[in-house]
């Protein structure tokens, strides 16, 4: 089937009718177009997607899950074949062999769910503090950083990281800008210009550190 049969065939919307939300998500891929966000089920929402298709291959899928895998985990807790069933049950090697590919399995398993929970706290940290795009207004940096408004701004008056210029408005000191804590950007509104300051990535790891001097902060 190529990529426009695909598109076309009437399974495809049933990834949004037949597949949780919590089994459904986005990832970026590189494709021959560069990196791109293209949307993913994992393996539930695979199964929910297969077990509720109208396609003939999937409906053999459906019938030996439900006539043989189905009710030989009910039977022996794991899906046995009548010939790996009497194997396991005439040869105590075959049983020991059987018993420790499936723990090797759960471990492996284990293991590449630490994995995930791993790459996805990175994920975070990526997003939160490395990508630059990520740069915040003072409101929503302590927001992010579950702090009082008021604190964290008399906190950045106080440690002298910032001024308040004869304007009002807040603006980091040249020591803190050239450590990557802030950056500043102009704008143009109704024929004034004037100047905001963002914390980047970086300044907030740095606050995040500091978060609980910052509440105490009076």
């Amino acid at each position: 089937m190529n990529q426009m049969e695909i598109f076309k065939n009437p399974e495809f919307g049933a990834i949004r009718n037949h597949v949780d939300a919590e089994d459904k998500g986005v990832s970026e891929i590189l494709t021959p177009g560069g990196i791109q966000k293209l949307p993913i089920i994992n393996e539930s929402g695979l199964y929910s997607l297969v077990l509720s298709s109208k396609l003939p291959k999937a409906k053999q899928f459906r019938r030996w899950v439900t006539s043989e895998v189905l009710p030989s985990i009910r039977q022996h807790g794991a899906y046995l074949t009548r010939e790996k069933l009497w194997e396991v049950a005439t040869s105590p090697e075959a049983l020991l062999k059987l018993c420790s590919d499936l723990l090797a399995e759960r471990e492996k398993n284990a293991a590449l769910q630490a994995d995930n929970a791993r790459l996805q706290g990175k994920a975070v940290y990526y997003d939160l503090f490395i990508d630059l795009r990520h740069s915040t207004n003072l409101r929503t940096t302590a927001k992010e950083l579950e702090v009082p408004e008021r604190r964290f701004v008399r906190f950045l008056l106080e440690r002298r990281y910032v001024y308040r210029a004869p304007s009002g408005c807040v603006l980091p000191y040249a020591k803190s800008a050239n450590e990557g804590l802030f950056c500043v950007r102009d704008y143009y509104r109704n024929g004034h210009t004037g100047s905001y300051t963002l914390v980047t990535p970086k300044g907030k790891l740095h606050f995040a550190e500091l978060r609980s001097l910052i509440l105490v902060t009076v």
